[in-house]
This record gives C-alpha cells, sequence and structure tokens, in this order.
C-alpha cells in the first residue's frame, strides 16, 4: 500500500464526487430545457459525466475506503498495544507531514527504553557481582585492621580505598551521580594505583569558578574512572621518570568541562584522527565493542553513556602530542542535583 497517497488526495477525489454529482443535477436541468437538436448532446455529456462518477466510486470502494479500515485498524492494535514499529513505519502514510515528528518521537522513546534497560542491567549486575559483597568488605575491613595492627599503615590505606571503591562500584546503581562523589570513587581508585607505581604517580584536581557548585553538578556514574584509567595504562604507565595526571573541571558558556590531562607518551596524529572520529560516530544505540591497545573501547563507552543521558551535543575528545601528553576533554550540560 503506497505512502505517497496523502488524505489531501483523498478529499480531492470525494471532492470531485460531489462536483460530478452537481454538474450531473445541473446537465439534467439544462436537458429539460433545451431544444430536441441540444437534448442528444446533453445526454453524451451526461453519460460521460455518469461513467467519471462511477469510476470515482469504484476507485473508493477498492483503494480509498480499504486503506481507511487499514490505518483505523493499525491505530486500534497500536493502542492496544500488540504493535509499535509497524504503527510508527506506516502511520506516515496517512499524515506525511507528521513523519518527522513522529520519527523524533521513536527517537525519543527509544532513548528513553534504552536508559530503563541500562538500568536494570546496573541492577542486575549489581545483584549478580554481589555474591554476599559484605562478605567482601567484612574481609578488606579485617585486612585493614591486621595492616593497623602491624603497622603497616600503606596497606591499610590501600585496603580501605579498595573497600570504599567497590561500595561504589557494586552496590551504587543510580545513572547520575555528583561530581564530588565522582572525585572521591577516583581518588579512591588512584589510592589503589598508587600501591602499585608508589611515588613515580601523582594527581592534581583543579576547579575553577565556584567550586561548591561544580561539585554539586550531577555527572554519569563511573565516567571518570575508566578515562583515569585509560590515561594511566597507554600514557604514564611506560614512563620512566615521574607522572602526573591533571583533572581540570571549569564551567564554560553553561557547559561543564572537565579536562583529564597526562603528561605521557601522547598519541600518534593518525590513531588520534581515528578515535576523534570514532568517539564522533559513537551513539547511543549499542554498546561499542573494539580490540587493539588503540581502540578506545572504554572512551566509547563513557561516550556512549553520555550522549544516551544528556544528548548527542554532549560527549568526549581527544587532544595530544606525542612525547609531550595528552587531554582528554568531557563535555556535560551544568545540571545541578535536584
Amino acid at each position: 500500500m503506497s505512502e505517497k497517497r496523502t488524505l489531501f488526495y483523498k478529499m480531492q477525489m470525494l471532492l470531485l464526487i460531489s462536483l460530478f454529482s452537481m454538474f450531473s443535477v445541473l446537465v439534467c436541468i439544462l436537458a429539460v430545457f433545451a431544444s430536441d437538436h441540444l437534448k442528444f448532446l446533453v445526454q453524451i455529456i451526461l453519460l460521460c459525466f455518469l461513467a467519471c462518477t462511477i469510476w470515482i466510486l469504484i476507485y473508493d470502494i477498492t483503494i480509498i475506503i480499504p486503506e481507511y479500515h487499514y490505518y483505523i485498524k493499525l491505530c486500534r492494535r497500536f493502542r492496544d498495544g500488540q504493535i509499535y514499529q509497524d504503527y510508527i513505519d506506516h502511520i506516515g502514510g496517512l499524515f506525511p507531514i507528521l513523519k518527522d515528528d513522529i520519527s523524533r518521537l521513536d527517537m525519543l522513546l527509544d532513548r528513553q527504553n534504552t536508559m530503563q534497560l541500562s538500568t536494570k542491567q546496573a541492577e542486575f549486575l549489581a545483584l549478580q557481582n554481589q555474591i554476599n559483597p559484605h562478605f567482601l568488605y567484612n574481609t578488606l575491613d579485617s585486612i585493614r585492621g591486621d595492616a593497623l595492627a602491624a603497622g603497616v599503615e600503606s596497606i591499610a590505606n590501600v585496603a580501605e580505598a579498595l573497600s570504599t571503591f567497590f561500595r561504589y562500584t557494586i552496590t551504587e546503581t543510580r545513572n547520575l551521580v555528583t561530581i564530588q562523589e565522582e572525585l572521591d570513587n577516583v581518588n579512591n581508585y588512584f589510592i589503589i594505583q598508587q600501591y602499585r607505581f608508589g611515588d613515580k604517580l601523582s594527581m592534581n584536581i583543579e576547579i575553577e569558578d565556584d567550586p561548591q557548585l561544580i561539585l554539586g553538578m550531577q555527572c554519569p556514574k563511573l565516567f571518570l574512572q575508566p578515562i583515569i584509567e585509560n590515561s594511566i595504562l597507554h600514557g604514564l604507565e611506560g614512563k620512566t621518570d615521574n607522572g602526573v595526571l591533571t583533572i581540570h573541571i571549569e564551567l564554560v558558556d553553561q557547559d561543564l568541562h572537565i579536562n583529564v590531562i597526562d603528561n605521557g607518551s601522547g598519541i600518534p596524529e593518525d590513531i588520534l584522527d581515528e578515535l576523534n572520529r570514532s568517539l564522533g560516530r559513537v551513539s547511543v544505540g549499542a554498546i561499542v565493542e573494539a580490540k587493539g591497545k588503540h581502540s578506545g573501547i572504554a572512551l566509547k563507552n563513557v561516550c556512549r553513556r553520555i550522549k544516551l543521558l544528556f544528548g548527542e551535543q554532549y560527549g568526549i575528545h581527544i587532544s595530544s602530542i606525542v612525547d609531550i601528553g595528552t587531554k582528554i576533554e568531557v563535555v556535560l550540560p551544568s545540571t545541578a542535583k535536584s
């Protein structure tokens, strides 16, 4: 059934039927008062209009009416919850002017469903990974207690950081947290990494403008830790001298810019261009899967979550110079916690 037929076209057909009918009546009236010579011509004209009227009625019965019933049935099935995609795909044939609006509505509903699914998956994974989380937390607390008793403060600090990190990662299932909560989690993660790297690794946090306001703003949970991990793994791990990570946060034109800067090995230009192209192509549709040292899978999935929560205009961009360092810029809306 062609979607190019519009409701306006069908109304025109019905209008033509009415006009033909009115014209036929006028011809009949004219035939009464016409001379014998003109009556034959009038009868021919009347037969032609009658044939056209019958053709339009046949078209009406065979094309328009079945199509009308098709759309009535389509709307009824949609209302009863029996179909969704068929309705979205075909209702534009009835009202083409609404086709873009329906597509927009479909995209928004798909995004909402994806967010709900992501939340359910997070809750499921939290339950699945919790194998009795109190057992894990209690064990780490016991290790911390023994380390303090033995005077090994470094192990006590790592055990405490690891316990807090797991609580935040496993137990908490919210999509959005505050910048303060996310930075606290990053600090715990960094304590764990520092135990591995020692004084070879350091981290600074810089907040411009109004720190109290910024720390209360919302951000995706666990968006920052994968970026920090990426910077350590690909930028700082191979350095022979001290590696420095800087988290710089500021408000720019009503948006929140979070820059993670390292003085690591940097990224070659061709790989950097491909990474930025792939980040630009990230959509909310599916979780990214990729392989390779510079595939950027963690960054792509963080970028996808940002777009899913806040819109396509937000995301991640990378700048880098080989042997100088890398800056990963995250742009979020400046949304205060409600």
